[in-house]
């Protein structure tokens, strides 16, 4: 007994990688690292997003720290012009009509006006005195003011104080941003002159140097994209320019990944035309910095917490999965088929339960083994003997039904049910052997029976091929439908219908040589009728007896060219002809009236498949002198001009082989 409990312990042993205990381990293992990965990724992404958002507050704030920076310089530009304008010793120089004293006052005072570029007009808008910075890219050369200047300066003549921002060009037209402040200089009301004073960026790089210190960051001014003051190695793209300057769009781009922090900013006129873009960049290494230091604490803190999870997971499962293992201990004993076995376990909860349950269940167990056994043994042989009966039932319902129709029922297509009816467009082929009681009157049951058997077996073999539905023998008649239960298309219904007819007439004037050859009197000719068109389909009868099958105005309309063809010969409808002119070489038969049918309908008689020309050989001499004669017929009113010509040549070749084996004396 210990042995066989070892064998059933190895035959039933779980796998270590298959056990309860190695999968609840893995799960709480895996759900413990998801949460905790997924609260990290969320705590960083969270920190992330927020470091970024306090960045872009922190450029914008620094722009607007520069644009208050440049406007107090705007603004310092109009205080200085406007003190000029003020200033008694520029107004008796303009009384005196002496620029000289006028341009050596204004280079005494050079200390306090250091970083602008003053003009002093008349009354009249002629130049005075011009003073600036030495070596002026803008002004060195310049022989008239900018169109910006003079257009201020109209305005300053009318007695208005103009301050504003604009583009200065010098003598090769290269574009200067710069604040500008036109100062009418006023003596009792009227415009005595005009002082002009222009602070110009590119001049002033120490002003934008200051300014990139005072708001720690770097700084650039552009106009067409190109930096006209910088502080560092920056840059703008024509198209963030023109967006900028153009479009009117402020634009932020934000990275904390090394391209820093950038924010841009147009410089417009009063009148709102762009005169430059003002860019500042912060570096994201400090922020960079941060997040590193802060991935690095949620990875640490990470480890530290898994491995508690760890830990704790482990020490946990042992307390379910040991019931759990000697339960299966047991188990896999009992399975072994020692139903002796006891299984008890110490614990209450549910898994003991299941112990308790499993072994009352295996105590049960060995009393109904035995019964099982018995009622098993008879039910096997119930069903062999059934499945044998339910087979044999089945290969004679074959008999009565066709193939189509039979694997219909057989697959649950069709229900046996009278109430259903369908109407489908079909081809339906009738044909019936002509004068059959006259012919068979003076033969034995027992010939006839197997000549009609022979004859219906060799039609019904055609009809298969073709995939025709058998609808019905009637004595010697056949009733055959194309187009259910398989539908394909209305010409190929149409075709295989009439090859079909074709091939049992071909089938049936070799039998007649067959049966002339056995000494049959009078054998069998038919005729066939073929009709396309719509017709009922479905189940009729009564819900014990019914049979499936075709009704309707065509059904008859077709046994109507069936009765009216002339032996050996298919009269198809004109509906039918149409399918299959194309493929099959027709004969208009005329009109006929029909039983039933109002007006004469014309019919069609099929000669011959237009593809498959008519073997004309019908006897033949061999090398060797011998004759060969197919049991075969041909009827030559369905042969072609050529063919004709071939059977010819074929018989006079014959005769000239005859004539000459006469001539030899053979």
């Amino acid at each position: 007994m210990p042995n066989e409990e070892n064998a059933s312990r190895d035959e039933f042993r779980v796998e270590k990688k298959n056990s309860i205990k190695s999968r609840l381990q893995k799960t709480f293992m895996l759900i413990s690292v998801t949460i905790i990965l997924l609260m990290s990724v969320f705590s960083l992404a969270y920190f992330y997003f927020s470091t970024k958002r306090e960045a872009v507050n922190l450029v914008r704030n620094k722009i607007q720290l520069a644009e208050v920076f440049m406007e107090s310089k705007k603004n310092e530009t109009a205080q200085v012009a406007q003190n000029l304008a003020n200033d008694r010793a520029i107004q008796i120089g303009l009384d005196l009509q002496s620029p000289a004293k006028i341009s050596e006052y204004l280079l005494s005072r050079s200390a306090q006006l250091d970083g602008y570029y003053i003009s002093v007009f008349d009354a009249g808008g002629a130049m005075v005195s011009d003073v600036g910075k030495s070596g002026s890219e803008l002004f060195s050369g310049r022989k008239q003011l900018s169109q910006s200047e003079q257009l201020l300066m109209q305005e300053a003549r009318k007695g208005k104080n103009i301050i504003d921002t604009v583009t200065l060009t010098n003598g090769i037209n290269e574009p200067f941003p710069a604040f500008i402040a036109v100062i009418p200089i006023l003596r009792n009301g009227a415009v005595n002159g005009i002082v002009m004073v222009r602070f110009v960026f590119v001049e002033n790089f120490e002003f934008f140097s200051q300014l990139s210190k005072n708001i720690e960051s770097e700084l650039a001014v552009y106009v067409g994209a190109e930096p006209v003051v910088k502080t560092s190695d920056l840059s703008i793209s024509l198209e963030q320019y023109n967006e900028v300057s153009v479009m009117k769009r402020n634009t932020e781009l934000i990275s904390l990944t090394g391209a820093g922090l950038q924010e841009f900013r147009g410089i417009f006129s009063t009148a709102g035309d762009p005169v430059a873009v003002l860019h500042v960049y912060v570096s994201s290494v400090p922020y960079l910095t941060v997040f590193a230091t802060a991935i690095l604490i949620y990875v640490f803190l990470t480890i530290i917490v898994i491995v508690i999870v760890s830990i704790t997971v482990f020490k946990f499962s042992g307390t379910i999965i040991n019931p759990i293992e000697e339960l299966l201990k047991g188990v896999n004993i009992v399975r072994g088929g020692n139903l002796a076995h006891e299984i008890s376990l110490t614990v209450k909860d549910e898994i003991g339960r299941l112990g308790t349950a499993f072994d009352e269940m295996r105590s049960e167990l060995s009393e109904k083994i035995s019964t099982i056994v018995d009622m098993n043994k008879g039910l096997e042989k119930t069903v062999e003997e059934r499945t044998r009966t339910i087979e044999t039932l089945n290969q004679k319902m074959k008999h009565y039904l066709s193939p189509q129709l039979y694997a219909s029922i057989a697959g649950g297509e069709r229900d046996a049910s009278v109430e259903k009816h369908y109407r489908k467009k079909l081809t339906i082929f009738f044909s019936d052997i002509v004068n059959f009681t006259s012919t068979t009157e003076s033969m034995e049951p027992e010939d006839i029976s197997q000549l009609l058997n022979t004859y219906l077996d060799n039609m019904a073999q055609i009809a298969l091929k073709y995939g025709g539905t058998i609808d019905k023998y009637v004595g010697d008649a056949i009733m055959v439908f194309f187009g259910d239960p398989e539908f394909t298309s209305d010409k190929d219904h149409a075709l295989r219908a009439v090859k079909m007819a074709m091939e049992m007439l071909a089938r049936l004037a070799e039998l007649r040589v067959e049966w002339e050859n056995a000494g049959i009197e009078k054998p069998f000719h038919a005729r066939v009728g073929i009709n396309t068109g719509y017709c009922t389909i479905g189940n009729f009868g009564s819900e014990t007896k019914m049979d499936y099958t075709i009704i309707g105005n065509n059904v008859n309309l077709a046994a109507r060219y069936e009765a009216a063809a002339k032996p050996d010969t298919v009269l198809m409808s004109y509906e039918t002809y149409m399918l299959v002119k194309d493929e099959i070489k027709c004969v208009d038969a005329g009109l006929y009236t029909m039983k039933g049918i109002a007006e004469p309908v014309r019919a069609y008689n099929p000669v011959r498949v237009l593809e498959a020309p008519v073997n004309p050989e019908v006897i033949k001499m061999t090398e060797n002198h011998e004759l060969v004669f197919p049991n075969r017929v041909v009827n030559t009113k369905n042969l072609s001009f050529e063919e004709k010509k071939t059977i010819l040549v074929n018989m006079k070749e014959v005769f000239d082989a005859i004539k000459n084996d006469l001539k030899s004396g053979e």
